[in-house]
């Protein structure tokens, strides 16, 4: 932390979420413009909203900076508090702030989780072998280091975040850059290059959401096949040991592709960060050039984007609709629980993408302001299946 600032609070935290807290460098919001303090505010006050907290917004997370803590009594006491109890810590450890520091080293003295984050070229030698999230000031790599924070949160938040102390390391996927490995820019990838990238992981999101589409069709198809049999297994006086066999086979006959609707929506998500990348990459590129130096090809890429977002939003509708039912349905029986979870999971995966999808469009429509949104031939896409029978399992 360095000098506390006037921060506005982010929303009120929900009593069963976990307690998310943020440290690093914070400035002095009044201090005279071209000061470095000031300049500090204004870069820290960036990396928290388009990195930390939207990363943490799509888990329903409410990060806390110091700034904004609005207990009264001593600052240093309600920091220490929060780095020993709160569940998760995020630590921007740009250019190696000493008071971040200090509570960086308080933190993992308590071998509670700590994910570290830190601008490219200015993270201190001494946390060199701790995995960190790196970025740099421009609008493509604060997008990049958003999504790596928001699958770290993801894998944590789903199957536990490592504890500091034993694994003497920060918690992080495989997939976050490491602040100390040799870092050649030679092979960074250029705009060109992950345009390129993003142009064929596009039509690979499209082949996703129909395979989504198709699972939930498949889904619908099942339960429209055991309407006979669940309806008269719910009507009239039968044994709940019959009821309970009809659930059985449903659940049975649904896993398969229940299972396939999580694993599409994950392949999905998991595309879209490439798409993202060579788009925002795009975006910084044509938004420096003047308007009549912007290419045809460039426009061509920003209605695919626009499109895209239009197709997953229809999309994101009807697999959260169905999500609905069957999170109803899954509470009749234990059986029931693992194609639900299944379920629920591809809503989460698809939700969380939409904003950033959303974000693209807003880019791209900023740069086609009166273009028009033609089709691409051959991605018309319908994800709307059948109303699903599902209601016809009643828990009396």
């Amino acid at each position: 932390m360095s000098t506390a600032t006037d921060a506005v609070p982010d929303d009120a935290q929900r009593a069963d979420a976990p307690r998310c807290f943020v440290i690093g460098p914070i400035g002095d919001k009044y201090a005279e413009r071209g000061t470095e303090e000031r300049r500090l505010y204004e870069e820290s006050l960036r990396v928290y909203d388009e990195v930390v907290r939207a990363a943490c917004q799509e888990h329903q997370l409410v990060p806390l900076r110091a700034d904004a803590i609005a207990d009264t009594g001593e600052i240093t006491d309600q920091i220490h508090q929060r780095l020993q109890t709160d569940d998760i810590v995020i630590a921007d450890v740009s250019a190696g702030n000493p008071n971040v520091m200090y509570e960086l080293g308080y933190r993992n003295g308590t071998g509670k989780p700590v994910i570290l984050i830190g601008e490219s070229g200015r993270l201190p030698f001494d946390i060199a072998q701790l995995r960190t999230i790196r970025f740099r000031r421009t609008e493509s790599s604060l997008h990049e280091a958003r999504d790596q924070l928001s699958r770290v949160l993801g894998e944590g938040l789903a199957r536990g975040f490592r504890a500091v102390a034993r694994t003497g390391a920060a918690v992080a996927r495989q997939t976050a850059a490491v602040e100390g490995e040799e870092e050649d820019e030679d092979d960074a990838p250029g705009v060109v290059d992950r345009l390129a990238q993003a142009e064929e992981e596009i039509e690979h999101v499209v082949h996703d959401i129909e395979a989504m589409g198709e699972a939930l069709h498949r889904i619908a198809a099942v339960a429209e096949e055991q309407t006979a049999e669940m309806t008269g297994a719910t009507e009239g006086q039968v044994p709940a040991s019959v009821r309970l066999a009809v659930i059985g086979r449903f659940s049975k006959a649904v896993a398969e592709p229940a299972g396939a609707l999580r694993s599409s929506s994950e392949a999905f998500s998991n595309r879209m960060l490439v798409v993202e990348g060579g788009m925002h990459a795009l975006f910084d590129m044509v938004e420096s050039l003047p308007p009549e130096e912007r290419d045809e090809d460039s426009a061509h890429f920003f209605r695919q984007i626009i499109e895209l977002a239009e197709t997953t939003r229809e999309s994101t509708t009807h697999i959260v609709g169905f999500g609905t039912v069957m999170k109803t349905v899954a509470g009749y029986s234990r059986l029931l629980r693992e194609p639900g979870r299944d379920v629920a999971a591809a809503v989460r995966t698809v939700t969380s993408v939409v904003p950033r999808i959303e974000a693209l469009e807003s880019r791209a429509k900023a740069l086609l302001p009166d273009a028009p949104i033609p089709l691409s031939e051959g991605t018309e896409i319908s994800t709307s299946p059948p109303s699903p029978p599902l209601t016809h399992l009643t828990a009396s």
